[in-house]
């Protein structure tokens, strides 16, 4: 499948920025509360999603943003 091209999305975008999203929380808030010595309960799993949310938006985002060569805000090459 092509990389899509500048502010266009496309089906591999979202499967990679929902897989990047729940690594990125999940390792995240786990390591901080191992680290504080927390466990794990209902707030932290809230939590954990409004922060693999925001990770997913983000990625979608930069994903717009760039074109099929990974290049912010530049027109296809000819």
């Amino acid at each position: 499948m092509k990389k899509a091209k500048l502010f266009n999305l496309n089906v591999k975008d979202f499967f990679k920025g929902l897989i990047m999203a729940i690594i990125t929380a999940v390792i995240t808030f786990l390591a901080n509360e191992l680290q504080i010595g927390s466990s794990v309960d209902l707030t932290l799993l809230k939590r954990m999603g409004i922060a693999a949310v925001i990770a997913f938006l983000s990625y979608l985002v930069k994903n717009m943003l760039t074109n099929s060569n990974d290049e912010l805000l530049t027109p296809e090459p000819k």
